[in-house]
């Protein structure tokens, strides 16, 4: 028979077993934190040469965040700075102030805006020639004082002199000697056959 102590043990190692069990089979999980430092795309700020840090000042605050793709084009962008005139070089950094202070959403907006109006139609290109056409000749004047200057070497085509900006050329009279040469060189020419005629040989005198 089975004493009282032995159930009483029995009993009280069942829960001892039953959490040991339940530890063995739910090991609590231990995360480590990432010491692992966050890299900023390639180039760096300090990987710039100091004329581009000059380029590209108005970006300094947010190069960083910028990925190896865009950071590529705008170093293309002003690698021609220092050969700018300086109202171009503001219009540069001008153009980077203001695209510094976009929205990621309202960049990723403009790149799309501008991918949109470097694709358009045959259709959209023949209604802008078709309006062009239907303006006024002081419209069209005054488009072509705003249009950028063409380089320098580049060929244009000649535009026709009007009849009336022409050099006239005097006529000349013929003077009185020329107009008496004319008669003598009309009648050494034969008519028919248009060569010249061979005055006859004077005829021998005969002798006595």
């Amino acid at each position: 028979m089975v004493t009282s102590d032995a159930l009483a043990q029995g009993v009280a190692a069942t829960p001892l077993q039953a959490t040991s069990a339940v530890k063995r089979v739910n090991p609590p999980a231990v995360t480590k934190a990432s010491n692992t430092p966050m890299t900023s795309s390639q180039p760096t700020w300090q990987d710039l040469t100091p004329a581009q840090q000059v380029s590209l000042r108005p970006l300094a605050a947010h190069w960083s965040s910028l990925d190896s793709a865009r950071k590529r084009k705008w170093i293309a962008l002003a690698a021609n700075y220092s050969a700018l005139a300086p109202p171009e070089q503001a219009k540069l950094h001008s153009r980077m102030t203001e695209w510094a202070s976009l929205s990621p959403k309202q960049r990723d907006q403009a790149r799309l805006n501008f991918a949109q109006s470097k694709q358009i139609s045959a259709t959209q290109k023949a209604a802008t020639w078709e309006a062009y056409q239907a303006l006024s000749p002081e419209e069209k004047q005054k488009m072509a004082k705003s249009a950028p200057p063409k380089p320098a070497g580049a060929a244009t085509a000649a535009k026709p002199v009007a009849p009336d900006k022409l050099t006239k050329i005097p006529l000349r009279k013929p003077t009185t000697r020329q107009a008496s040469e004319v008669p003598a060189i009309s009648q050494s020419v034969n008519r028919n056959t248009l060569l010249p005629q061979t005055k006859p040989l004077p005829q021998p005198k005969p002798t006595q």
